[in-house]
C-alpha cells in the first residue's frame, strides 16, 4: 500500500508534495469543460486566420534595355510613371488610380545585366499576369515616342502565378489551439481547488488525515425494501408464536 502512494505522488525540489492521482482525477472529471474550451479557442483561431487578408499573386514580364548607364535609372523610373499607367488603365478598364496601380507594380534589375523585371502584384493571379504584360506594352511605346529609345525587347511574357505571395500559416491556429488547453486545464484545476466536497475514499484520508478501515456498501432501494418487508414478517411471526 505504501508502496503504492510513492508512485502516486511526485515531490518537486520545493519540497510540496504533487498527487499525481488527484491531478489526473481532475484532468478526467474535467474532460468535458476541457474538450469544449480548447475546441472553442480553436475555433476561434481558425475563423480569425481565414478571416485575415486575402491572397496576394504575382506576375512578372522580363525586358532587356539597351540604353547607357546615364539613361538607364530614367527609362526604368518611366515604367510606374502615369503616362503609362493611365494608358493601361483605360486599356484594361481597371477600376483603380494610377497610385493605386504604382503600389501594385515593381521593377527590379538584374544585377550587372541589361535585364529589367517588371512584377505586378493582384489578388487575382489572371489580372495580375494581364497588368504585367499590358504594362510593357504601354511602356515600350511610351519609351520609343518620349525618350526616341526603341531597343526595348520584350524577353518573358507573364502567365499567372497559381500560388500566392503570402501564404497563409497555421501558427495562429496552433497559437489558439494551445493557449485553449492551457485556459481550460487552469479553470479545470481552480474549480476543483475550489470544490470541498468529499467524494472518494482518497479525499477523506487526505482532508482528515486518518487511513480509512472500511465502507457500507451502497444498498439499492428495492434491496432494501424487500429486507425491510422481510424483517416485519420474522417479527410478526415470532410474536405469533410467542402469543
Amino acid at each position: 500500500m505504501e508502496t503504492n502512494r510513492v508512485k502516486e505522488r511526485f515531490v518537486p525540489a520545493s519540497g510540496k508534495e504533487i498527487d499525481l492521482r488527484k491531478l489526473f482525477s481532475t484532468i478526467k472529471n474535467k474532460l468535458l469543460l476541457i474538450v469544449l474550451l480548447t475546441g472553442a479557442i480553436t475555433v476561434l483561431g481558425i475563423m480569425y486566420n481565414s478571416q485575415s487578408e486575402p491572397n496576394v499573386y504575382s506576375s512578372s514580364s522580363r525586358v532587356m534595355i539597351a540604353a547607357t548607364n546615364d539613361m538607364m535609372s530614367t527609362v526604368r523610373a518611366l515604367v510606374r510613371e502615369p503616362i503609362v499607367l493611365d494608358q493601361v488603365i483605360e486599356d484594361l478598364g481597371l477600376n483603380a488610380t494610377a497610385g493605386q496601380l504604382r503600389s501594385q507594380i515593381r521593377v527590379d534589375s538584374v544585377e550587372q545585366s541589361l535585364i529589367t523585371v517588371i512584377s505586378v502584384a493582384d489578388t487575382n493571379p489572371d489580372r495580375a499576369a494581364d497588368i504585367a504584360n499590358a504594362v510593357v506594352t504601354v511602356y515600350r511605346s511610351v519609351a520609343a515616342e518620349t525618350l526616341g529609345i526603341s531597343s526595348i525587347r520584350l524577353l518573358t511574357s507573364a502567365v499567372p502565378e497559381p500560388s500566392p505571395i503570402n501564404e497563409k500559416s497555421n501558427t495562429i491556429v496552433y497559437v489558439a489551439f494551445v493557449v485553449g488547453l492551457i485556459l481550460s486545464l487552469s479553470l479545470a484545476f481552480l474549480l476543483e481547488s475550489l470544490d470541498d466536497s468529499i467524494r472518494t475514499e482518497h479525499d477523506i484520508e487526505s482532508t482528515l488525515g486518518i487511513n480509512m478501515l472500511g465502507q457500507i456498501s451502497k444498498i439499492k432501494s428495492g434491496h432494501a425494501r424487500i429486507h425491510t418487508k422481510k424483517t416485519k414478517q420474522a417479527i410478526i411471526r415470532s410474536e405469533t408464536i410467542g402469543s
